[in-house]
């Protein structure tokens, strides 16, 4: 088996960046640039207010001031200010030359064109400067950063209507098994109903990206077609299911005729031992364990780690920090453990119902507790690793 840690380090090492296009920025969420994006301006371009009030020119010590005029934001005209005149002015409007402050209109009492302002303010207060965030030739955002909301408007705040972005990948998700009954069927006795293509395809499209959903019974020749078939149209394959050494666990006798490049199989981890990584064509390919708990963690360290560092990201796997544990906790058995667990500030809780099958306990959990091979037990108080969940 092999650790945790080097099964992370060669899904990371093996992927491979896919092809770039450009991407209209309103279209490029959850996607990764391709390269870096530099500013072809100043942001802002020029000298705005940052409130609705009045832009004075004088001395700070000055508190009357005699009103020449109204800018609004988007008017294009420019004004210049002398000593004790003041513009009616509003957020986001270009403000006059030789302005010394911006004074806020809660400050500022008003008599025809004359104001008094109520309280003293300091020197170039709430006046945006040109090239105050960004200046042109700055790096906006570099290559391989996730393409957020934010980072939407950003660019579109600079006029960049397209970026280059690492294409997403074909995904298909293959789900095994003679047990599994779909939602809205009737469930009899011996089954139970199918979740792992609604977890993964979530935890998916969570993370922006689509998939295509095949269900195949515990067939070999069955298994075997539709793993070639999901190759041939796929950047990478997911299975769930089917990948232990029981009699009716098809998916590594299929994956090895077909000739797919094993890099690994079974982790030194609990949950989610039997877990393989394969390739074939430059197409990955994970089998994850069938139980639900097992194959969602597996994912989340693993899946989503190849996934983001296929799209270019410069960050790819989940994100670690410490924290202390809030209770005792004794690990079973000589497998590294990822236990579902919430942190919150700089304690983290062990969630109860650990078992691979139980996803109850990840409904709520937002990191894994990491507890690696060779440790037996914590105390609380014990500082830890956890690994954040997206």
């Amino acid at each position: 088996m092999i650790h945790v840690k080097d099964a992370i380090q060669i899904v990371t090492n093996s992927s491979i960046e896919l092809s770039t296009i450009e991407t209209s920025v309103i279209d490029a969420l959850n996607c990764y640039l391709a390269t870096d994006v530099f500013s072809k301006m100043d942001m802002p371009p020029f000298n705005q207010s940052a409130m609705d009030g009045y832009a004075i020119c004088g001395e700070t010590e000055t508190d009357t001031y005699t009103v020449i005029g109204e800018i609004k934001a988007g008017d294009t005209h420019t004004f210049s200010l002398n000593n004790g005149e003041a513009f009616r002015i509003f957020t986001g409007a270009m403000i006059p030359s030789n302005t010394t402050s911006i004074a806020k209109q809660e400050i500022v009492s008003r008599t025809d064109n004359t104001i008094k302002l109520t309280e003293p303010i300091k020197k170039g207060v709430s006046i945006r400067r040109q090239g105050e965030e960004l200046n042109t030739g700055d790096l906006v955002i570099k290559k391989g950063t996730k393409i957020t909301p934010a980072a939407i408007g950003l660019l579109s705040g600079l006029g960049i209507e397209k970026i280059k972005t690492i294409k997403k990948p074909a995904i298909t998700l293959i789900v095994t098994g003679n047990e599994l009954t779909q939602l809205g069927e009737e469930l009899v006795l011996g089954k139970i109903y199918e979740s792992n293509s609604y977890t993964i395809q979530s935890a998916l499209l969570d993370a922006g990206f689509e998939s295509t959903i095949i269900l195949v019974k515990d067939d070999y020749q069955a298994t075997k077609d539709t793993i070639e078939k999901a190759i041939k149209l796929s950047n990478l394959v997911i299975m769930t299911g089917g990948i232990s050494v029981g009699d009716y666990d098809f998916v590594g006798k299929a994956l090895n005729e077909i000739g797919v490049t094993q890099l690994f199989y079974k982790v030194k981890q609990k949950p989610g031992k039997p877990l393989y990584y394969g390739e074939k064509d430059k197409v990955k390919i994970f089998a994850l364990p069938g139980n639900p708990a097992a194959a969602l963690t597996c994912f989340y360290v693993y899946v989503l780690t190849a996934i983001k560092s296929m799209m270019g990201s410069d960050n790819p796997t989940l994100i670690s920090r410490t924290a202390t544990i809030t209770h005792d906790y004794t690990k079973n058995g000589e497998r590294a453990h990822l236990l579902k667990a919430k942190v919150k500030g700089n304690k983290v809780n062990v969630h109860k119902g650990q078992s691979s099958a139980m996803l109850s306990s990840f409904v709520d959990a937002n990191c894994f507790l990491f507890i690696d091979s060779e440790v037996n037990s914590l105390s609380k108080g014990d500082t830890v690793e956890v690994l954040l969940l997206p």
